[in-house]
């Protein structure tokens, strides 16, 4: 069994008090440049909420770590896949009235070098500073100007032409079902072999060994970045009927001769 999928649980954070009085789209950006060359594109923010708001724009780096598909800020250098030094906003700050709209130009401008033929990753964030309606106090009585600030943080990817390599396999599929699961699990532990950012889709597929029925999962889709990995879980069907059962695990990279298979046996009593 040798195969693999891909991953990537690249998330994008927002505001967790009144986001809806906020919205911002998309919640991704994917840039293909080249050395030397300047492209953009935008992201629209609307002020839904009954007040003015104030926002800044700045850019920073992410590591997704692990096989979770969790992603982390990094502070300071985020080495040769790091975007933030080639990116830029305009505006880089600014105020929306009540039911306002604003779109924010997202600048990508990579210098001729051979730094620029590799794949890089980073964020765009968009804070928001609101001052509270009541002003706290310190343990002296003294009142202090409180601001809570929240943000949306925008994933941004950039590929550039000259990098096709795209591969993927399937480290293991197995059976994780712990004690205390509600309904058996199934697991794929999956890596990025290519040099290529991987956007796919996998599914599980269930054949009756004696009856010859079939039932297939809707697909989970993810993103990997390259040396990547990551460990997907699927639940097993309640409803599956009785009967051994060969289970078949597909990862879908978007290239035809490239989809990915690795199969267990499993029996539902």
């Amino acid at each position: 069994m040798k195969n693999y999928f891909l991953t990537a649980a690249l998330l994008w954070s927002c505001m967790s008090v009144n986001a809806q009085n906020v919205s911002l789209s998309p919640s991704r950006l994917y840039f293909k440049a080249s050395g030397g060359e300047v492209k953009k594109q935008l992201v629209h923010v609307t002020n839904n909420s009954a007040t003015k708001q104030s926002f800044t724009v700045s850019f920073g780096d992410f590591n997704a770590p692990g096989v979770e598909g969790k992603t982390e800020l990094v502070k300071g250098p985020a080495g040769d896949h790091a975007l933030s030094p080639y990116l830029s906003a305009s505006p880089s700050f600014f105020d929306l009235e009540p039911g306002k709209s604003q779109d924010i130009q997202v600048i990508i401008d990579l210098p001729s070098l051979p730094e620029s033929n590799k794949v890089k990753w980073g964020t765009m964030i968009l804070k928001l500073a609101k001052e509270r309606v009541q002003a706290s106090k310190d343990k002296e009585g003294v009142g202090m100007g409180l601001v809570e600030t929240f943000q949306f943080v925008v994933h941004l990817f950039q590929t550039p032409p000259n990098v096709t390599f795209k591969q993927a396999e399937i480290m293991s599929f197995k059976e994780c079902t712990m004690p205390l699961d509600t309904t058996r699990m199934l697991s794929i532990e999956t890596k990025n072999t290519g040099e290529a950012i991987l956007d796919c889709a996998t599914y599980l597929e269930y054949s009756n060994l004696e009856t010859g029925f079939e039932q297939r999962s809707k697909p989970s889709a993810f993103t990997i970045l390259p040396e990547g990995g990551r460990l997907m879980k699927f639940s097993v069907p309640n409803d599956l009927p009785k009967g051994k059962y060969t289970v078949t695990a597909v990862v879908d990279i978007g290239l035809r001769d490239a989809v990915q298979a690795a199969e267990i046996d499993l029996e539902i009593k």
